[in-house]
Order: C-alpha cells, then structure tokens, then sequence
C-alpha cells in the first residue's frame, strides 16, 4: 500500500494498532490477574498475564511495564520483578535446533539479564513477543 507524500517529504508512517486492540486482557486463572492488579500504578491497565512452565512462572504486560514472578531467585526465594519499557532491551524467541523458531519460549532481555518465559504454547509466545515488541516501538 503506498502511502502518500508530497515533493520532498519522507513518506508518512501509518502507526500500527496495539496487536490485541479490541479484546480484554488474557489470563489463565484470576489469583494470576490478581498477582499483576494488585500491583498496578495509576493510569496503568494490563494488557495479558500468562502463565508459564520455567523459573519465570508469571509474566505480566501492562501498557507501562512487564511485571515477572521470578521463583528461582537466590535463597529459595520468589521476586515480584518490574521493568520499565525503557529498560527492556530485546525481546527474542528461544528455540533449540528441532523446534520451530516461533517455539513457546520467549526471553525478555532486561539490562544484561535475560528472563525466559515457557508459555502453555506458541499462541502466547506470540502474544508476549508482540506486546512486548509493539510497546518497544511504540514508546
């Protein structure tokens, strides 16, 4: 589709709508929506909290911030970690030779440390890599 310009000018771009516009956010058990809720700022909604089978075992995206529940933090203990958009720096598959790139696995790069998030299946990867990836651009 091209877009229009005039003599001169960069072509305009056509902003990109929030990749799960029109639908409430996901989750698969309210105690899980209720971890992330509980911690919202104001001004703050959610976008989806999924759940997942690694030492991440929650992942929540708001419009601001992911918000991961770390349970394999030193000292078996469990960490309620936030990260700002701006703090995020790559948001990438994760996948062994014999899967598919687009696997169930994404990895959320926050500083020098990146958090794996094992999704009940690819559907949801997709949704965290695309959330993630979308307000990355976006902001």
């Amino acid at each position: 589709m091209a877009h229009p310009t005039r003599p001169g000018t960069a072509p305009q771009h056509v902003r990109r709508p929030h990749p799960l516009a029109g639908r409430l956010p996901r989750f698969d058990e309210s105690v899980q929506y209720d971890v992330i809720r509980d911690n919202l700022m104001p001004e703050e909604h959610i976008d989806g909290v999924y759940a997942s089978s690694s030492a991440i075992a929650l992942c929540g995206i708001t419009n601001r911030r992911v918000i991961l529940l770390d349970t394999a933090f030193p000292g078996a203990r469990a960490a309620l970690i936030t990260a700002p958009y701006s703090r995020i720096t790559t948001v990438a598959y994760v996948s062994t030779e014999d899967e598919p790139i687009y696997s169930s696995t994404v990895a959320i790069q926050i500083g020098r440390t990146f958090y794996e998030v094992t999704c009940r299946g690819e559907e949801q990867a997709a949704e965290i890599h695309d959330l993630v990836t979308w307000h990355l651009i976006e902001h």
